[in-house]
């Protein structure tokens, strides 16, 4: 059985790492991150409205997302900076339907406060990162990369401490396999 957390994991590296900050090629497009959450998601164990909406929401970040990069690869700047900060918030949105599916599945269950407690620092951290990022276009330009800097590094931290729910998930998800295998 495919484990749906592998996925989300795999689709979060996708759209976190981006080796083009190096001055190398964007070779992990976010499109293929949003495509692996889609399944991710659609594999997740529930039939609830919030399983279709953030399945479907992946899915519009995804052509959204194939559209930015097929811009970048041709050397077009369509989108922007605004236009970046535009999907970065469009991804806390996603994130936030994500892990209100999450709660969902695992409530009354052991990772509900795992979940719970993830859910509010990755958000917090997301959200503080995207607005230090937004506004660091109204800064002097002798200040901006710094604070750019500083949100940059906040996102990453939610990143971290979505590997460390990622790995919680995986032992809970291999443990009730496992269950299930020597029950039969």
């Amino acid at each position: 059985m495919k484990n749906p957390y592998d996925y989300l994991f795999n689709g979060m590296g996708f759209i976190f790492i981006d080796l083009s900050a190096f001055g190398l090629p964007d070779i992990l497009p976010d499109f293929i991150g949003y495509l692996s959450l889609a399944y991710g998601i659609n594999l997740l164990p529930s039939f609830h409205n919030l399983k279709r909406w953030s399945k479907n929401f992946a899915i519009i970040l995804m052509i959204m997302s194939f559209f930015v990069e097929l811009a970048q690869w041709l050397g077009y700047k369509v989108p922007g900076e605004i236009g970046i900060h535009f999907m970065q918030f469009l991804f806390i949105v996603f994130m936030y339907w994500v892990f209100q599916l999450l709660l969902h599945i695992h409530n009354n269950k052991p990772l509900e406060a795992k979940t719970f407690k993830t859910y509010q620092k990755f958000m917090a951290f997301m959200l503080c990162g995207f607005v230090i990022q937004a506004f660091s276009i109204n800064v002097d330009t002798s200040m901006r990369e710094i604070t750019h800097f500083i949100g940059s590094l906040l996102q990453v931290f939610s990143y971290f401490l979505f590997i460390f729910y990622y790995r919680a998930c995986h032992k809970y998800y291999k443990e009730l396999n496992e269950n299930k295998v020597h029950s039969l």
